[in-house]
């Protein structure tokens, strides 16, 4: 009967403890964990229907990228926009700058939509996306410095701009 009580008494202190997990569908900045970059945020855009987050977003693409119909990769009809892009000198080597290649998808519900990193790399080799302890391992802090913080940053405001052109928050400059 004890080893019954201390059975569940230890479960319940584990599920209270440990079952409380950072839900990745609820994060709604990039940042760098222990395993790497997290996959994806989720923003809110209350009282936005799903096709008009979708023409919006088409539209920002075409207002933020130079050449927006080369970024433009993939399109399913409001779902699914796929962007491939270079982020120019966001990875510092040493003294060096050199760019990175990303592809985000983004999923569109209504209410939010999904904003996904689904690569970054650098001469279609090195993935910087996935490696991990990346702003605290004293090796890649020697070679890489605060490079997480800029890719962290990047994909923040790249985001943000995005949230804010869907929400009617973006400036006219005549």
């Amino acid at each position: 009967m004890k080893t019954k009580i201390f059975t569940l008494t230890f479960f319940v202190f584990y599920i209270i403890c440990f079952g409380q997990t950072n839900d990745k569908s609820q994060r709604e900045k990039f940042e760098y964990l222990e395993v790497g970059l997290c996959d994806f945020v989720v923003a809110n855009v209350d009282g936005k229907a799903k096709e008009e987050i979708y023409n919006k977003t088409l539209n920002w693409i075409k207002e933020t990228y130079k050449n927006p119909d080369i970024v433009l990769k993939m399109k399913i009809e409001n779902e699914k926009l796929r962007i491939d892009g270079v982020a120019n000198n966001l990875l510092k080597i040493d003294k060096s700058s050199f760019n990175l290649d990303y592809i985000i998808e983004i999923s569109f519900k209504d209410n939010k939509y999904k904003f996904e990193l689904v690569s970054l790399l650098y001469g279609g080799t090195g993935d910087y996306k996935n490696v991990p302890n990346f702003k605290t391992d004293k090796k890649m802090l020697k070679h890489f410095g605060t490079t997480a913080v800029y890719i962290e940053n990047y994909f923040n405001n790249l985001n943000q701009s995005l949230k804010d052109y869907i929400l009617g928050k973006t400036e006219e400059k005549w």
